[in-house]
């Protein structure tokens, strides 16, 4: 590969025009250019592009240079579950266990495919795989204590607890304290779980660190920039292929996505951060970065292609489609301009509940201000006020959905989310436990459970290790 298409794609790189990059690398694999080894890299930007196609061909092109190379067929094997393509990941490794099956790391991110396909035994089989051979891999002691219920004398129980009184690398220990916690919690020796937590949360807070005034500011802007400014009529969402479900993490939002994804019509789509590329592609969030965009020659329908061509580059096309993006809130002006048609769920739940479950949860990316009380109350407080500025602005095109209602009444509360999504009744809404689909949030026991009130006040056996969170959230 000669220089010159090189320093095309670095200058493109540089001026961050993704089009411009996607375009070029398009090119290259339609011509076959000889780049070499880096085809990797270029899938790895293809897909933080949300370019899933041309990812996954240019990750393939780099398996086709060195064929018997297994770590090229599990670095494919890695995109396609990136991808949402479980069943073909989870086929891409079962060749390779075969030839290795003592491979820690094939045996692990089998485990982890097979955990979030809802194969629970399958999972545990080779999550214990893992462990015979690494004891101490704290991301496995994550992931099988997410799906295993422990009681007390059991003999897993007992392992764990002399794992974590080892020597464990840094890197592995506040997953391991994760792991432990949860599993004091099942057997309900609170004082000993909420220690493992707090010591977990403490070891990821010194390498995740939240910027307080960087998230009160983004907040701030997301509500100035909108208010006043007239917003399209919401007439329905009777044809429209876009939905979202938002709401603070922990709060429902999965129940409500994998109940509309049990609907024939709906795919669930998850986190799929696909919000912040149309504002990156915009220039912001706010009316004035709109604007500025129709000044420059493009008008609004692109930013709504683009949208869809990103969820159709995951989803066949005319599904309807779950967006359970983070932080929607910060992004509701550009869906309500851009997509006047989209109905907008949005997820509430007892703060004291919630607030205990992000603190206990290991989130495996974002989510910084979890890892304490105080910056715990710090978000919630923003959050608070972004509902109420959007509830007042929305109107009925955002359906306010109480978690607690939602569990004690599903016959109610189901049909009322599927009519204002604009679907017809189907009964198998009510019963999003036998939907068999992939979900690889930290609700991937949960969501195979009936719907049931069990999680409803569950913050309220902590609240006396909870009282910096209620002091600084009441304040």
């Amino acid at each position: 590969m000669t220089a010159a298409p090189l320093a095309d794609l670095q200058r493109l790189l540089a001026i961050r025009d993704r089009g411009g990059i996607n375009t070029l690398l398009a090119d290259w694999l339609d011509r076959d250019l000889a780049v070499g080894d880096r085809w990797a890299a270029f899938a790895e930007i293809l897909a933080q592009h949300g370019e899933w196609t041309l990812a996954l061909r240019a990750v393939r092109r780099h398996r086709a240079a060195a064929p018997d190379d297994r770590a090229r067929w599990f670095g494919e094997a890695v995109m396609l579950a990136r991808a949402g393509r479980n069943a073909e990941a989870r086929a891409c490794i079962v060749p390779l266990l075969e030839v290795s099956p003592q491979d820690t790391r094939l045996a692990h991110f089998m485990g982890a495919l097979s955990s979030e396909a809802g194969l629970f035994d399958d999972a545990r089989r080779y999550f214990g795989t893992v462990l015979d051979a690494d004891p101490k891999s704290g991301q496995t002691w994550l992931e099988l204590s997410a799906i295993h219920g422990f009681t007390q004398g059991d003999p897993l129980l007992d392992r764990l607890r002399r794992t974590a009184s080892d020597a464990v690398p840094n890197a592995a220990r506040a997953a391991l304290c994760y792991a432990l916690g949860k599993a004091l919690d099942d057997i309900g020796d609170i004082d000993a779980a909420f220690a493992a937590f707090a010591q977990g949360a403490a070891l990821v807070a010194t390498e995740r660190r939240y910027d307080a005034a960087a998230d009160r500011a983004q907040a701030d802007a997301a509500a100035t920039a909108w208010d006043g400014v007239a917003l399209p009529h919401f007439d329905g969402a009777a044809g429209s292929t876009r939905l979202f479900v938002t709401g603070l993490p922990r709060s429902g939002t999965t129940l409500v996505e994998h109940s509309l994804a049990s609907h024939p019509a709906v795919a669930g789509g998850g986190e799929l951060n696909l919000l912040s590329m149309i504002a990156r592609e915009a220039g912001g969030v706010g009316p004035d970065a709109l604007a500025g965009f129709a000044r420059a020659g493009r008008g609004q329908g692109a930013l709504t292609g683009l949208y869809d061509h990103l969820v159709g580059e995951r989803f066949s096309p005319g599904v309807r489609v779950v967006d359970k993006t983070l932080d929607a809130s910060r992004m509701l002006g550009l869906v309500a301009t851009l997509m006047p048609d989209a109905p907008i769920v949005w997820l509430r739940r007892d703060p004291l509940d919630t607030a205990w479950s992000c603190f206990h949860t290991y989130f495996a990316r974002g989510v910084p201000w979890s890892w304490s009380q105080e910056t715990i109350a710090a978000h919630f407080a923003l959050e608070d006020r972004l509902f109420a500025f959007w509830q007042a602005r929305l109107g009925s095109r955002l359906l306010c959905v109480d978690y607690e209602a939602l569990v004690t009444d599903p016959a109610v509360w189901i049909p009322r989310i599927v009519a204002h999504a604009g679907l017809p009744q189907d009964p198998r809404t009510l019963a999003p436990h036998e939907t068999e689909r992939a979900v690889s949030t930290s609700s991937v026991a949960q969501v195979r459970r009936p719907i049931g009130r069990s999680a409803i006040g569950s913050g309220d056996r902590y609240r006396r290790h909870l009282t910096r969170f209620l002091d600084a959230y009441s304040g």
